[in-house]
């Protein structure tokens, strides 16, 4: 992905930030960027944004 940082939409900026307070607050120490980079990684986290996207979808189309 060649974009920069710079033309991430704000939606994606408040989830990032939705994420960064979830885990400081479940766990009192606020993750880094790289944690946060590296979780979203995980194959289990990408099929569950997978399975979302796609239940989004099929439920936009009805």
């Amino acid at each position: 992905m060649s974009e920069s940082s710079e033309s991430i939409d704000p939606c994606l900026v408040e989830a990032i930030r939705n994420i960064e307070t979830f885990v400081e607050e479940t766990t009192g120490l606020r993750p880094g960027q790289e944690e946060i980079a590296q979780a979203l990684s995980k194959y289990f986290v990408l099929k569950e944004i997978l399975e979302f996207i796609k239940m989004a979808r099929s439920e936009a189309s009805v």
